[in-house]
């Protein structure tokens, strides 16, 4: 088995249980059609419903209708925080490495280059050791790329900076998907005329809500987690971090 960072290893078992939670909201899903979840005849949408516990649900008329809803909003926000999560977490992920690498002892002229931070000297002094050093000068480093608030430049200054060579065509099959979760988060997935511009295979349209159901999650993973895997294969192929943060 070829070996990875612990970073990627992390990435990767996050990615496979939130699958793993909407694949038990489809099971719910199906469930619930089948008639499994609730009676004939029963008070609530569901017979495990607590009026005392879930009140939001007791309220609801119990009718075929309104558990389709019910299940159906689930899974949707299940795909939504699924696609914000595997933005969130690649972030973490290459500011691991870059921690890790700057511990490595990567060139530091190539791991600061034109992002120029200040740090106190008190702040120095508290940190204790010359490893909080560098989690600190490297964590204000990637502050400084994400302030810039554009995934594709973020990825490339994280390119430049470990000298990793990474192929823009698997960086590009996952920049949808990053963008997606832009939307998501401050537009409510409405897509505007520059996604759909940028991403015209995507098949948005302009001032419409993107459905993010579950093939839409399974083509963001397939191509942010490829793109992570190549990313870590660089790490290792340029000797970026210790044999201790293999796996």
């Amino acid at each position: 088995m070829p070996k990875k960072t612990k970073y990627l290893h992390k990435f990767l078992s996050r990615a496979d249980h939130f699958v793993a939670d909407i694949e038990l909201a489809d099971v719910l899903a199906i469930s619930s059609g089948s008639g499994i979840l609730s009676a004939n005849g029963g008070e609530h949408l569901f017979d495990a419903v607590d009026p005392a516990q879930h009140p939001t649900l007791a309220r609801r008329k119990n009718n075929d209708h309104n558990r389709r809803l019910a299940v159906r909003h689930l899974k949707a926000s299940l795909c939504s925080g699924y696609i914000k999560d595997l933005y969130e977490d690649f972030n973490d992920y290459m500011q691991e490495v870059l921690e890790s690498a700057a511990r490595n002892g990567i060139n530091p002229n190539r791991l600061i280059g034109s992002h120029k931070i200040n740090i106190e000297a008190n702040d120095l002094l508290a940190a204790g050791n010359w490893d909080n050093v560098v989690h600190m000068v490297a964590r204000s480093i990637f502050r400084k790329l994400e302030d810039e608030r554009n995934t594709k430049s973020l990825i490339q200054s994280m390119d430049a900076k470990l000298g990793l060579g990474l192929d823009q065509e698997i960086l590009n099959s996952a920049l949808p998907y990053f963008e997606l979760r832009h939307l998501l988060v401050h537009h409510d997935g409405i897509a505007d005329a520059d996604f759909c511009q940028r991403f015209q295979d995507f098949g948005a349209a302009a001032g419409e809500k993107i459905s993010v159901e579950f093939n839409m999650v399974s083509a963001a993973r397939t191509a942010i987690v490829a793109l992570a895997k190549h990313f870590d294969s660089k790490v290792l192929q340029h000797q970026l971090v210790k044999a201790t943060e293999l796996q």
